[in-house]
């Protein structure tokens, strides 16, 4: 953990307002949804982080197996609450990215939004999810990051999150460690400061 930042804790507290203020910034929805275009038509997919279950709820309308698997036990109940509501499955694990518990090559397609920067071993939880994707399967990642061209209210912005305790990463090049291929990196949102950074497994689809 960052300084001994109790992030558990701290989306366990405040998981009964984040959906509601996800709902309330519609901006901040079309940056997670960010990741859609780029997952697989069809097969099983995994969201690291799903929160609340706002965009989980769209993956579990859109493909016969969608798993969530969040730090906060009172995240999960939340997205459990929200599935249960839309008369989805809600198939939600309490989990470590780090410790996924998963066989290898089991999922086509793994969505993750602004959870990668709060996970202290960013390289060990990259191995990971590279590890469950099967050949030819896809991760696709949305996280705030410091921009490329370093405009001064972007670095800003990024030095705030890591005042909350998040970890600004290359993900191209992590996601390039663990073995997987960066099929496309872009900068958008307020002074290019958040990032879509997708990466494919090496191998024929499945």
């Amino acid at each position: 953990m960052n300084g001994g930042f109790d992030y558990q804790g701290f989306y366990d507290r405040i998981a009964p307002f984040y959906g509601l203020a996800e709902e309330l910034i519609p901006v901040w929805r079309r940056y997670t949804e960010a990741v859609l275009p780029w997952l697989p038509q069809d097969g099983a997919v995994l969201e690291v982080g799903p929160g609340p279950g706002l965009l989980l709820e769209k993956l579990s309308r859109r493909y016969p197996l969608a798993v969530g698997l969040d730090l906060s036990w009172g995240m999960v109940q939340e997205a459990q609450r929200r599935l249960g509501r839309a008369g989805l499955p809600a198939r939600l694990i309490q989990g470590d990215v780090t410790r996924l518990p998963f066989r290898g090559g089991v999922f086509q397609g793994i969505a993750t939004t602004f959870a990668f920067s709060a996970v202290p071993d960013g390289r060990a939880a990259m191995q990971e999810m590279a590890r469950v994707l099967t050949p030819g399967g896809v991760l696709a990642l949305v996280d705030a990051g410091i921009p490329s061209d370093g405009n001064p209210g972007g670095v800003f912005l990024a030095h705030l999150w890591e005042r909350f305790g998040d970890f600004m990463r290359d993900e191209a090049a992590l996601m390039e460690a663990a073995g997987l291929q960066v099929i496309h990196r872009r900068e958008f949102g307020v002074f290019e400061g958040i990032r879509l950074v997708v990466g494919r497994k090496p191998g024929p689809s499945r």
